[in-house]
């Protein structure tokens, strides 16, 4: 079946050529291949246990269901509620047409680790949705992993909700390492009064992976920070598509994505940052950097900022670029080879945005599934 064959689908919320940001992006054959929809019925987590670590809560998120490794009873409250449909970002209301409920995960109390996420999807030319609302009531560390290396050109369609409650700092990462994948993620994000999101996004191999934000700021010094690296080769695709409304009083929102672009590999930088009149003394920032390794690698970038007051702090902008030539040859004059010199450049590069992340128990786990997958 095809997605556009979904009984009573709304063809309206899949996006064309048509919607200004992805003209230069198309998506739309991607929903009319033949996918297989049903789910495996039993899977075996004691092949993924490698996934696990000792230092995190791990729990893991299959076929839309949460199975608990570990003893969290006191801490997360699981629940189950209805689909939402107010979004900017129609995509979000794909899911609702094929499940039932949205899965909540509530952080009620101080976790004492950080809390590890594990999605697990099994099956050749499957089409999988993923569902799930993340509360944040205590400050807390989370990091979601999406990893499969067996699985053969694939579809996820999933959505996140992210509710971080008054005064709260919710530090969540993202480290997607899908092999031979496409993988469309839609987020919405709620964060209260003198309350902190920090997302950071970590993006490799999967042939198609694409993040649609839908982030208003509503309650005064409400914080918004993400930062991300794109790092493709090959024919990969990426794109980061952001919807960010200032509407209360002093609220932040910070975008920084880097680009790591070799062989044909396209990305997709799209942000549109609305400041409404009510939104005074805000701060609204947008950047994208990208280094091309190859003639045939693209991007395109389209950083925007729409202003209704003159009490604010705002700037965007994009840069593209080449490796530094500077750096390359005192490398090299050192005897080490051009290739490595080139590798220890781009991990340095992919390491100021891993150290974005606060926690070091959550950047060690992440070096090491790169090793493991070799990005």
């Amino acid at each position: 079946m095809k997605v556009i064959d979904i009984k009573n689908l709304d063809i309206s919320i899949l996006p064309t050529k048509k919607v200004e940001e992805f003209r230069s992006f198309n998506i739309y054959p991607y929903f009319e291949k033949e996918f297989h929809f049903q789910k495996e019925e039993k899977v075996d987590l004691n092949k993924y246990n490698y996934l696990k670590d000792e230092h995190f809560i791990n729990i893991f998120f299959v076929n839309n269901k949460i199975v608990l490794e570990d003893e969290i009873d006191k801490s997360i409250e699981i629940s189950h509620n209805s689909f939402e449909d107010s979004s900017s970002n129609k995509l979000y209301s794909l899911n609702s047409y094929l499940e039932k409920e949205v899965t909540t995960l509530t952080i009620k109390n101080e976790l004492e680790k950080p809390l590890n996420i594990i999605n697990i999807f099994e099956g050749d030319n499957k089409f999988f949705t993923s569902s799930l609302n993340i509360e944040a009531n205590v400050d807390c560390d989370i990091l979601e992993t999406f990893h499969n290396e067996e699985n053969k050109d694939y579809f996820i369609s999933a959505n996140r909700k992210y509710v971080v409650k008054q005064n709260v700092k919710a530090n969540i990462a993202k480290v997607q390492t899908l092999s031979d994948a496409q993988i469309i993620v839609n987020y919405k994000t709620q964060v209260e009064d003198n309350a902190t999101l920090n997302l950071v996004n970590l993006e490799y191999k999967a042939n198609l992976a694409v993040n649609i934000f839908d982030s208003k700021l509503e309650y005064e010094n409400a914080n918004f920070n993400f930062d991300g690296i794109i790092k493709n080769s090959k024919k990969q695709k990426s794109a980061n598509i952001m919807f960010v409304e200032h509407i209360a009083k002093s609220s932040i929102s910070d975008v920084k994505i880097k680009h790591l672009l070799d062989d044909e590999a396209h990305a997709l930088f799209d942000v549109a940052s609305k400041v409404q009149n009510s939104a005074l003394y805000s701060k609204a920032f947008q950047n994208s950097q990208t280094i091309l390794l190859s003639d045939d690698a693209r991007i395109n970038a389209n950083p925007r900022l729409e202003i209704f007051i003159d009490e604010l702090e705002a700037a965007h902008g994009a840069s593209c670029g080449a490796l530094d030539e500077d750096q390359l040859y005192y490398l090299c004059s050192r005897g080490i080879s051009k290739d490595k010199a080139k590798e220890m450049i781009i991990d340095s590069i992919e390491l100021k945005v891993i150290k974005k992340i606060e926690l070091k128990a959550i950047r060690r786990y992440i070096k090491n599934l790169k090793r493991l997958n070799h990005v």
